[in-house]
């Protein structure tokens, strides 16, 4: 394709900096694959080239390196070390390649490493240097000992199976296993798919690559007839799709098949593999000469070639060479057929190389073409039927979209639950119900705040992607991770202020964002280098906890792998989870018949309960054991005797905040920025701790129902009294009050038809007789009000409904003379500080 670059500029295209330096350190290869496109197609120019990169050659693309990312604002940058063989450079050469980049690039930009090698000398030697330098490995693998051995061998014709298989042993041990970043696997047909797949799997890959054997137009791949309509690569990958989609659980991720899920979706590829996003990948060969993507040395001889040089060019003059333009400009670049094809923004034209025709240069299809168009076609059904659960998909501007844009349907609530909600109750399903519109609200949260970003942009929208990639390929994790209750109240206060409606508080930042997608992927097991903000001297990690780090730093690089993860910061690396200076989240647990309990004590997050008054510091091991201890018996209690409390608890409290106590009593809260939080003080006993529980509850139930239907008019001003507050309370805190003290009294009518010690039977029918008939008139109040929506009116009706049954129950003198007392000595203290309520709002206590 003949492109001036000039007139693309024009027109408003502007080229992609490059993210991604492929460092060929040495030029030779100890294996001699048939199918190898550097040493057995059509370019022979390895030949010419120095065996090794040398040092001075490595001192100018580092310093090149730090140039592009500077001049081009980069966050961060993607060093590969590739061969040939790379570990055939020696270890100490290969940690004057890594110290080389990371000492030239700016202290802000952060250098992720990896080595791509063959695994045949792999060792010790090798590995501890790796660890020492953050270097990430990927090895070539084309399964078990028969299909790997079909090309993959030695110069005499010797098997590599072995050597390849002692050497991820080693990296796959548990001293090394956190470098290891994945599998790459070149298909053969003679091979068997879910075979092949399964070989794979027991090397517990992070990652598995796919790859088309590179063939063109004019020399098709082995079993690929030109002139045929058989999809015979097709059909082998999508015998590995449906094993890898069917399985229970995810078992690895395969990165061709994640992608083309990604663009049937709606987002962007990542990958030069499939859809039309700009490749920014160079290649610097060991003589230090500026080529393109190797993989095009299939093609032609000088296909790759560049008349730049890292001893003379800066890398942006290579941005604008017309042969890497032509890979930066989408659909622009894809020939009259393929623009002609329902597929093609997820196709993307196949990899750049295998379109390539003599004649026709790069204007054409891939070669496998019929293949990807089945194996796109196939995913495309298989997602179809999925369960659409709300994704940040979803949520797209469709001038983004690269597939017809989705039509977002309100959350609707059933009538019946709502009838059921309005009694108290509603169940395991509703309180479901309720989270997924929780789920959807945080999704367009987090959109609102990449959209609204103005600072570190790269890093949120970089973190948005993360967060959007684990939810394709491990959905529950990401479920997990944001409903982790301080996400919401982080993203509200954080989208506010983005707005300018709140001022900005310095934890609600649009680069919270990279926290959350820290914690998606230490959770989800995948390879991901990520920069976090540091707030107030500590990296806090939602649902996890937080590592105290240097000061003076802005940000910290977390790194994680197969389920672990380090933080970096100030020249100190912090382990997660095994670490003085890291601070982790702790559970409490009760288990009962079976039914287990656990919540989260979160004493960290500086956005956990606002409003309320949090303890300082956290727990102390003995006002923890307090908490564990008094759980047990209370889970008994609201499990034996409040079933469907307990089923309701379960699904949705997820996280309890500690709070300071009052010096008679217990405090507790919620915050309907903090969906599934409760904030009480240390519990004094058992049936204190199951009512809190329950209590608590009920006001996050109506929290999640007021998202989705409104039950009150806007706020008119006035205040009322409420039989449990000492400050008058606007109408929305009256119908909170409400609501939740009528689960009070269904706790306590509960309990006092129990057998219970002389005080504590007491107690409860105390309690039962106070707050059923301080709940009846705040419904009364709220009845009267006027402010009522129409479904508001049917909420409170079904609530006065439910305490008319309360109501009509004895309760022993002593009690109601207690509850009368309490009640009368609460409204004169009230009229004392407040003044006369308003008409129609004085307790009536029988």
């Amino acid at each position: 394709m003949d492109l001036d670059v000039n007139a693309l500029l024009e027109s408003g295209w502007s080229p992609t900096p490059f993210r991604q330096f492929v460092l060929k350190i040495h030029s030779r290869c100890n294996l001699a694959c048939d199918y190898c496109y550097i040493y057995e197609m059509a370019d022979q120019g390895w030949r010419s080239q120095p065996r090794r990169m040398s040092q001075s050659t490595m001192d100018s693309v580092a310093t090149r390196i730090a140039e592009h990312a500077r001049t081009n604002h980069l966050p961060r940058v993607e060093v590969i070390l590739h061969g040939g063989e790379p570990l055939l450079a020696g270890a100490d050469h290969i940690r004057y390649a890594v110290n080389a980049v990371r000492s030239a690039v700016d202290p802000d930009v952060s250098v992720n490493v990896q080595v791509q090698t063959n695994g045949v000398l792999v060792n010790s030697v090798f590995l501890e240097l790796f660890d020492e330098l953050d270097v990430f490995v990927a090895v070539s693998l084309d399964g078990d000992r028969e299909a790997n051995d079909r090309h993959r061998r030695g110069p005499a014709g010797q098997s590599s199976y072995d050597q390849v298989h002692a050497g991820l042993s080693k990296l796959t041990s548990a001293a090394f296993r956190r470098l290891f970043t994945g599998l790459l696997c070149t298909v053969d047909l003679r091979n068997d798919p879910v075979g092949t797949y399964e070989a794979l799997l027991a090397h517990s890959p992070p990652t598995v690559d796919f790859l088309l054997p590179h063939g063109t137009w004019e020399t098709p791949p082995p079993g690929r007839r030109v002139d045929s309509e058989d999809t015979p690569y097709g059909d082998w990958l999508i015998a590995v799709f449906d094993r890898w989609q069917g399985a229970r659980e995810r078992e690895t991720r395969v990165r061709l098949f994640e992608e083309i899920i990604r663009l049937v979706r709606g987002r962007p590829s990542r990958s030069e593999v499939v859809g039309l996003s700009p490749v920014a990948v160079v290649v610097i060969e060991t003589d230090g000469a500026i080529e393109q993507v190797d993989s095009l040395k299939s093609a032609y001889d000088g296909a790759t070639r560049t008349p730049l040089h890292v001893g003379s060019h800066a890398f942006d003059a290579a941005l604008m060479l017309p042969s890497i333009a032509a890979r930066q400009i989408g659909e622009r670049a894809l020939s009259h057929e393929c623009h002609s094809c329902e597929i093609r923004r997820v196709c993307g034209g196949g990899l750049y190389p295998h379109r390539y025709r003599p004649g026709t240069g790069f204007a054409n299809p891939s070669v496998y073409c019929r293949d990807l168009f089945r194996l796109i076609k196939h995913v495309e059904r298989a997602m179809s039927s999925r369960d659409r659960r709300p994704r940040f998909s979803d949520i797209a501007r469709p001038a983004e979209r690269q597939s017809p844009a989705m039509t977002l349907t309100p959350h609707l609530l059933p009538r019946e639950m709502f009838l059921e909600l309005a009694a108290g109750g509603g169940g395991r399903n509703a309180v479901e119900h309720l989270w997924t519109a929780q789920d959807s609200k945080r999704l367009l949260l987090l959109r609102g705040i990449r959209d609204l970003a103005k600072d570190d942009v790269s890093r949120v929208r970089h973190a948005y992607d993360l967060l959007a990639d684990v939810q394709e390929t491990a959905p529950e994790v990401a479920r997990a991770v944001l409903r982790y209750p301080t996400v919401a109240s982080w993203g509200l206060r954080t989208l506010h202020a983005l707005s300018g409606h709140t001022p900005s508080v310095r934890w609600a930042s649009a680069t919270g964002m990279a926290a959350l997608g820290a914690v998606a992927a230490i959770r989800s097991g995948r390879g991901e280098t990520i920069e976090v903000p540091v707030v107030n001297g500590a990296v806090v990690l939602p649902s996890l906890g937080r590592a105290l780090v240097p000061g003076g730093s802005r940000f910290a690089v977390v790194h994680t792998e197969d389920g672990e993860a380090e933080i970096h910061c100030g020249g100190v690396t912090i382990r997660v989870g095994a670490d003085p200076l890291w601070e982790g989240l702790r559970r409490i647990r009760a288990s009962h018949r079976g039914v287990e309990v656990e919540f989260v004590i979160d004493d960290l997050d500086p956005g956990r309960m606002l409003g309320a008054s949090r303890t300082d510091g956290r727990l102390s091991e003995a006002e923890l054991h307090q908490w564990v201890s008094t759980l047990q018996p209370a889970w008994e209690i609201l499990l034996d005797r409040h079933r469907q409390v307990s089923e309701e608890i379960i699904s949705l409290v997820t996280v309890l905040t500690p709070l300071l106590g009052p010096e008679n009593g217990t405090s507790s809260a919620t915050s309907k920025l903090a969906f599934g939080n409760i904030g009480l003080s240390t519990p004094p006993d058992p049936h204190s701790f199951a009512v809190t529980l329950a209590h608590e509850s009920q006001h996050t139930k109506l929290s999640g129902l007021l998202d989705l239907i409104p039950l009150i008019e806007p706020d008119d001003g006035n205040r009322y009294y409420a039989p449990w507050r000492d400050d008058p309370r606007p109408l929305g805190g009256l119908l909170q009050g409400a609501y939740a003290h009528m689960s009070i009294a269904a706790f306590w009518g509960v309990e006092r038809q129990e057998w219970h010690e002389e005080d504590l039977l007491l107690r409860a029918h105390t309690e039962f007789a106070r707050w059923r008939d301080g709940t009846r008139g705040a419904i009364r109040a709220l009845r009267s009000s006027g402010r009522l929506t129409a479904e508001g009116e049917l909420f409170t009706a079904t609530m006065a409904d439910t305490m008319v049954a309360m109501c009509d129950e004895d309760v022993p003198p002593e009690a109601t003379r207690r509850a009368r007392v309490s009640a009368d000595r609460h409204l004169a203290g009230w009229r004392h500080r407040n003044g006369e309520p308003l008409a129609g709002e004085l307790p009536s206590l029988a």
